[in-house]
């Protein structure tokens, strides 16, 4: 680099001429032209923010409920042996197949809870729902994507919505308000 002052060459990472002391000289850097139209890009403006009534827990907490499943599985695997060693009694029927009904109890309870929606933010054209790790938009109009509607009690439904290959579960219980809207707006008035 030369030293704008005095004219003699220093290094670039100098921060100043070691000759005469003038300050490095500070060259303005533009930033590339993706970048400045990004930045005008506006977020769209969000309405209203739903939160679930239900806790679905944390990535611990799911980390935790598979490994409790894999266990119990293990336990099951290793009590079946004992099926072969003793007469097969309904107590010893009971006792070794427990494990696994518990095991798959906790396997499908975590499965369900990673892809449970947590929180629903309501933009003027569409829903962002978002789950444990990511986020999906669904669009008021877009009638393409994968769908469905399970009653989970007498007067509940759940709302499973396939967004690019990706499984997002809003349970009515969790979003009253939303609920309504979505099954006017994706399955039809009843």
């Amino acid at each position: 680099m030369i030293c704008p002052e005095c004219g003699e060459r220093f290094n670039f990472y100098e921060p100043q001429c070691p000759w005469c002391g003038a300050a490095k000289p500070v060259s303005e850097k533009k930033l590339p032209e993706a970048v400045e139209e990004s930045e005008k890009v506006e977020e769209k403006e969000v309405f209203f923010t739903y939160k679930a009534r239900k806790r679905h827990g944390g990535k611990v907490l799911m980390v935790g409920k598979y490994c409790i499943a894999l266990f119990l599985f293990m336990v099951f695997v290793c009590m079946l042996g004992q099926l072969f060693r003793e007469p097969i009694t309904k107590y010893l029927l009971l006792t070794v197949f427990i494990p696994l009904a518990v095991s798959v109890v906790f396997f499908f309870d975590a499965g369900y809870s990673i892809k449970a929606v947590r929180e629903i933010k309501c933009r003027k054209d569409d829903f962002v729902l978002y789950r444990l790790n990511d986020e999906a938009v669904l669009p008021f109009g877009k009638t393409d994507i994968l769908k469905k509607r399970y009653r989970t009690g007498l007067f509940r439904h759940m709302y499973v919505f396939v967004i690019d290959k990706e499984i997002f579960f809003v349970d009515e219980h969790d979003f009253p308000e939303v609920a309504e809207t979505m099954n006017n707006l994706y399955f039809g008035k009843d």
